[in-house]
């Protein structure tokens, strides 16, 4: 059991190396000089497992389902930045809010739970518009035509909201999505006077991040590639 956790332990180290290494490689075959933040899905995963990639430098995690991500805030290192990925129902926000009051939320995909988010809120909380970006009927995010109405709201009716970027679950390295973010993220930041240096465009997973980092992702969500064994 000892030498299977010493394995264990090596092969993630190996993981997150790896991915350290593919993002520095998409960055200098592009000529980018952005930071690119790594993201680990840790969603269904130990708490022994996400220890491990906590101990190789990892401070950013995503997770789809509140409750798990309660469970895990209480058990795990204070010093994680934890965002919130999988879609939020209202009847969530509060309690949300009350346990994790910095919380990131990346699924912001209504005027309703925008509105919700700043009701409850006792700080300012950073929040990502998560975009149907391939228009199918079974990923979640808001409508392409709708995601104006939600910034707006955002911007403007919303206090204790800050938006600083865009993120969207769309189909496998489909470049025409990739495209189609970075024209939306360049639309936002010049209908909305957001320095692109500092908004975020959210794509690109374990099976695709590194073409999302060579066509503009500022953000890859990356989960089984990290916790493979």
């Amino acid at each position: 059991m000892e030498n299977f956790s010493l394995e264990k332990k090596q092969k993630l180290s190996n993981n997150i190396n790896k991915i350290n290494e593919d993002i520095q490689k998409a960055k200098k075959e592009k000529n980018i000089t952005k930071n690119i933040k790594l993201l680990v899905v840790s969603k269904k995963r130990k708490i022994e497992d996400i220890k491990i990639i906590y101990d190789n430098g990892i401070r950013y995690f995503g997770e789809n389902y509140v409750n798990e991500l309660l469970e895990k805030y209480e058990q795990l290192p204070k010093d994680i930045e934890w965002h919130l990925i999988g879609h939020l129902q209202s009847n969530k926000v509060k309690h949300l809010l009350e346990k994790i009051p910095n919380i990131i939320i990346e699924s912001v995909d209504s005027v309703k739970i925008a509105e919700t988010l700043n009701k409850y809120a006792t700080q300012k909380i950073k929040v990502y518009i998560e975009i149907n970006i391939g228009e199918t009927e079974t990923k979640t995010g808001a409508d392409i035509k709708d995601i104006y109405n939600i910034a707006d709201k955002i911007i403007n009716k919303c206090d204790k909201l800050e938006l600083i970027g865009i993120m969207s679950l769309g189909n496998i390295d489909n470049k025409d999505e990739f495209k189609r973010m970075i024209e939306i993220k360049d639309e936002f930041c010049n209908k909305y006077s957001i320095d692109k240096e500092k908004f975020i465009a959210s794509f690109g997973t374990s099976q695709d991040y590194y073409n999302a980092i060579l066509s503009g992702s500022d953000e890859i969500r990356v989960g089984h590639t990290v916790f493979e064994i």
